[in-house]
């Protein structure tokens, strides 16, 4: 079998990148074995474009979220799934010093699209510093958006080799290739073409769910920790940050620090119902990596998004496409060549 483009890895990324070459007339085949601590498959899918204690307005935010709830209500189309939503979030002030850090950003014209604050008072939580409102926010599911890809995209179910990947021919066991691209997530730490240049770094992150009563269902609200709801009572609560951490397995320490920082942000009784852990890919300098392998000009990798990819790969998957097939240059600040 041959493919313009082989694609290794289904997560988020690697799966824009699928339907991006597709609309473009491109044939493709993602190569991906399912994981359940998949960074993907156990995100909480939110998109924000306020983030940080320093209520920082995300890197390119204004390029990736006013088009966002657009493009993904446009794949649920193509896919015959529902699985993005546009969502309220609430960022709950915690404390007068954090207060005083938003009344000093308060006036930047960067900020008006994006969110506004208030003094209203929320059922079942700590509200009494104010409230950041959010715009132009959303969650995914991702289990749902990877099924409907599984379902509907072309797919090979499989641990990827790279013992049997033969660079000179373009070959990979059955398969050739014009093009490779690796959109492996944290599981690059194995790739032995990119390790060379630059090394990714798992990020580990816990959440647990709990049973609650008593807060309104209708919003996403962000503190200590952020809390989605889930239905019939339950949330989703996280998220934790391990750096170089691999382990598939959650810990207590991990556990306890979550309900520390929930009991921080919520006041009603609630009950612990699950407990589980996904692995991110992070970038040294905390940016997405996309670029050709130095040597090989036939590879090339999507990588480094972290938690961020639902917002950042639907434009840089675009710009990936670009800068492959027609060589216009990718922005500075992504493109490996930083790293080599």
């Amino acid at each position: 079998m041959n493919v313009d483009y082989l694609i290794i890895g289904g997560g988020i990324s690697g799966r824009l990148l699928q339907m991006e070459l597709m609309d473009r007339g491109y044939s493709t085949l993602v190569y991906d074995k399912w994981n359940e601590n998949q960074s993907t498959r156990v995100a909480a899918g939110l998109v924000n474009p306020v983030v940080g204690k320093y209520f920082t307005v995300g890197w390119r935010s204004d390029q990736y979220f006013p088009s966002l709830a657009n493009y993904y209500q446009r794949l649920e189309t193509r896919l015959k799934s529902s699985f993005f939503s546009s969502r309220p979030m609430k960022r709950i002030i915690a404390n007068a010093g954090e207060q005083n850090r938003w009344l000093s950003k308060a006036h930047l014209d960067k900020y008006n699209n994006f969110c506004s604050f208030s003094h209203d008072q929320i059922p079942g939580l700590n509200t009494s510093f104010g409230i950041l409102n959010i715009y132009l926010a959303g969650e995914m599911d991702t289990k749902a958006f990877l099924k409907a890809c599984n379902t509907m995209l072309p797919t090979e179910s499989d641990s990827f080799d790279y013992s049997k990947l033969d660079t000179d021919q373009k070959k990979y066991q059955n398969f050739s290739y014009d093009k490779i691209v690796f959109c492996e997530g944290y599981e690059a730490v194995k790739n032995p073409y990119l390790n060379d240049y630059v090394k990714i770094i798992p990020t580990k992150g816990e959440i647990i769910e709990i049973r609650a009563k008593g807060i309104p269902e209708d919003t996403i609200y962000l503190g200590p920790v952020f809390i989605q709801f889930m239905g019939d009572d339950l949330w989703r609560v996280g998220a934790t940050y391990e750096q170089n951490q691999t382990s598939l397995e959650p810990t207590t320490a991990m556990k306890e620090e979550l309900e520390s920082r929930l009991r921080k942000l919520i006041n009603v009784p609630y009950e612990l119902v699950n407990h589980y852990c996904g692995i991110r890919p992070a970038s040294p300098d905390r940016k997405p990596i996309l670029g050709m392998h130095p040597a090989i000009d036939s590879m090339y990798f999507v990588n480094g998004m972290g938690s961020k990819a639902i917002s950042m790969a639907p434009l840089l998957v675009q710009e990936m496409t670009d800068y492959m097939e027609q060589g216009i240059p990718l922005p500075t600040e992504v493109d490996i060549k930083r790293f080599c």
